[in-house]
């Protein structure tokens, strides 16, 4: 093992004593550094710190059967050059653990090419979206409950026309997309919508058959359907927002889509009417690999009848 030795070479008698101004200096100029540098490197570790959130959703005329529904929600995945596929591996494994009788994915499973930053260089070295639509796919495909999973798109999987495919990679996984289109689990109206930004939702073809008065679990990737869903007895899931991602300390900064900007719906609970909304702060990371007071969560709800 080699040892660096440094010598002072000084005149002792003739060097001049060290300026305390210098030494306060250097120990400012080292708590800036680390300042920075520890934020820095926590911002880079929160993307793989999943939380499991849980919640007790009470619904109005809710089916007997489907009192005490358990739903696992899952969003903006973004398997990526930056979002590796051991991360959707390890969502899937925690998921299943929690045993939630239906699976809902609100979208962006993938990342546009051109989404990621320059400074990340990750344009460099990320292979094809198809590649990691293929690899989340797979691994969604190992989630298992009883009830199935109901999938719909988001603004990134519509990029280059790519929607079609990607949904029937995860329709060959087991996994039902449900692009304005219902269905019945255990008598509960599941509904689910084309993306608002990207897509082409229709409401009308999305709710046929569903009574505004009934309740239903309306799936959107943009929360902005809100308003327009604001007379039915509907709980809507949604993400898109990432609920900012990176949270900066005694500022109100947040990387939030800029078809949001304006709108108070960046994550957590909302409602309008008899409406009510839940934003996810979703899984993957976009843009860059980092996440900031603002860690991806799965979110278990549990529906209670009033």
């Amino acid at each position: 093992m080699m040892y660096s030795i440094e010598r002072d070479t000084a005149d002792t008698a003739n060097s001049l004593p060290r300026s305390p101004n210098g030494r306060t200096l250097r120990a400012l100029g080292n708590l800036a550094l680390a300042a920075i540098a520890v934020p820095l490197a926590y911002s880079l570790a929160e993307p793989f710190r999943i939380v499991m959130r849980h919640y007790e959703v009470p619904m109005a005329d809710l089916p007997a059967e489907a009192d005490g529904l358990r739903i696992a929600h899952l969003s903006d995945l973004h398997c990526s050059a930056i979002t590796p596929v051991s991360l959707v591996d390890r969502i899937v494994e925690l998921t299943n653990e929690a045993a939630p009788d239906l699976v809902a994915l609100t979208g962006d499973y993938v990342s546009r090419r051109n989404s990621y930053l320059p400074f990340t260089g990750a344009r460099l070295w990320a292979k094809p979206v198809m590649h990691y639509a293929e690899q989340v796919a797979a691994s969604l495909g190992r989630l298992r409950p009883p009830e199935g999973l109901v999938a719909v798109p988001g603004n990134h999987d519509h990029s280059k026309g790519r929607c079609d495919a990607i949904m029937g990679l995860l329709a060959r996984a087991g996994i039902r997309p449900l692009v304005n289109a219902n269905l019945r689990v255990r008598g509960l109206a599941v509904a689910g919508l084309d993306d608002l930004r990207a897509g082409r939702p229709k409401l009308d073809m999305a709710l046929a058959g569903i009574s505004k008065y009934e309740a239903q679990l309306v799936l959107s990737h943009n929360p902005r359907v809100l308003s327009l869903l604001a007379d039915r007895n509907c709980l809507i899931l949604a993400g898109h927002t990432h609920a900012g991602q990176v949270h900066l300390p005694l500022t109100s900064f947040r990387r939030i889509p800029h078809d949001m900007r304006g709108t108070a719906l960046e994550g957590g609970w909302y409602s309008d009417d008899r409406a009510r909304l839940f934003v996810s702060a979703g899984l993957g990371s976009v843009h860059f690999p980092m996440r900031f007071r603002c860690p991806p969560e799965i979110v278990i709800l549990t529906l209670r009848s009033i």
